[in-house]
This record gives structure tokens, sequence and C-alpha cells, in this order.
């Protein structure tokens, strides 16, 4: 239900982060931008609602709210942050535009958008007819400050938003070329430590004996690895 929870979200902003449930944008762009090389926006959040890869939830404790499909029910009042519905296109492009500070005008209650809560209810914003707002008044959506985010699906979206995009990919072989320089190295180690008495320039089996016993993987795996270092090298040197 909308009511359950209580002011939770009230209280969050004394905890430590880590123990937070819920963030406002500007807490969310705070803490990102500690995060990342380069400060950022809520233009970056926006790009990730807009992508629907982010839920927004809006927030205004007291506000009255009514069921869409329950017209029966008695009203409720928003005492936690409820989910915005993306679902209706033109609603979800005004929503993702308030976090890049363009406020959402809508004429009439019929225009507010769609909220959800944890069990699939549908509600939306009413207020009493004395308390009625004015066409194209901002009461009507969520201002910036009320837009909130959880920060369970932030700290998701942290390896998404800070992957080495702009890096370019390793090639495989460019890899196998990385394996046969370590293999070379640990068999210099290995004659230099006077354990070789054979001589041999290279020695694989000694190679992959050593690595499955660090890594337990399968020998024969290591051995085609190891093999294809070798063909990688003797082809292109």
């Amino acid at each position: 239900m909308a009511t359950a929870g209580g002011k939770r979200a009230d209280k969050s902003t004394s905890k430590p982060f880590h123990m937070r449930r819920w963030l406002s944008v500007q807490q969310a762009v705070d803490h990102l931008s500690a995060l990342s090389e380069d400060p950022l926006t809520s233009d970056d959040l926006a790009r990730l609602a807009e992508d629907h890869t982010l839920d927004l939830y809006w927030y205004r404790p007291g506000q009255q709210l009514t069921y869409i499909d329950r017209p029966g029910k008695p009203k409720t009042e928003l005492t936690e942050p409820l989910r915005l519905c993306p679902e209706h296109s033109s609603d979800w492009r005004a929503i993702v535009d308030i976090l890049r500070h363009r406020p959402a005008l809508p004429a009439g209650e019929n225009d507010t958008p769609t909220l959800q809560d944890d069990t699939g209810n549908r509600l939306q914003i009413t207020f009493d007819f004395s308390r009625r707002p004015e066409p194209f008044s901002g009461r009507w959506y969520p201002n910036y400050a009320e837009l909130v985010v959880k920060r369970r699906d932030l700290e998701r979206l942290e390896s998404h938003l800070f992957s080495a995009e702009d890096e370019p990919t390793l090639e495989p072989d460019l890899l196998l070329d990385v394996i046969w320089q370590l293999e070379q190295m640990a068999i210099e180690n290995r004659k230099e430590d006077g354990r070789d008495k054979s001589g041999a320039s290279h020695d694989l089996q000694w190679l992959t004996d050593q690595l499955c016993d660090r890594t337990k993987l399968d020998p024969n795996l290591l051995g085609k690895v190891l093999n294809a270092a070798e063909r990688q090298h003797a082809t292109h040197h």
C-alpha cells in the first residue's frame, strides 16, 4: 500500500550512504560525481531514465492519492516514495525533462503521471477542491526536489556508468602474445633458480602443472591456451 513504511524517506537523509534506501536526485548526482573522474549532472540520470534503465520515484509527504483501478477505495496519502510509471511516453518525457530542470506544467488533474505501489496498484495525485491548484501549476507534477531514486538501483548501475567504453577491446591475438611473454618469464625464472637441470628452452608441461596447482583449472584447457600462445608467437615473430 502507499502508506507502508511510514516516513522512512525523511529519516534516511541522516543515515550513512550505505544505509540509505532512498536518495534525492541531487544526492545521487553528488555520489556518482564522487566516483567519477568527470563531474556528473542530473542530465546523466535523465539519459538513464530515458532509456528505462533507472526508475524514478515521487516523494511529496502528505500528498493525497486516489486509486485509478479501484475508484471505490478511499483516498490515501503519499508517505513514502512511489514509482513513476514510464508507460505513457508523453508523461515520461515530461518527468525526464524535470531532471534537466525543465518543469512540467500540465493543464489539470487528468494530466498527472501514474504512480504504482509495491503491490501493483496504480494511483494518481488528487487535491481537495478548495486546495486544487490552478491549471498549468507545477503542483500537478513532481518538482526536481521531489524526484528520488533507490540507492540499490544506483549501485546496480555504477558498473554500467563507469565501464571503460572508450577503451579498445583487447584482441585475442594480443592476449595470447601476453600469455606467451608470461610463459617465457616463468620458465626463465625457473632456470635462474637452478631447478631446470635438463637445459630445455621450453617446458610447457612444467608451466601447465604450476598453473593447475595455482588455479585448479583443467590442465587440458590450460595446455590448449599455452599451445595457442606458442602458435600465435611463431606466426607473428
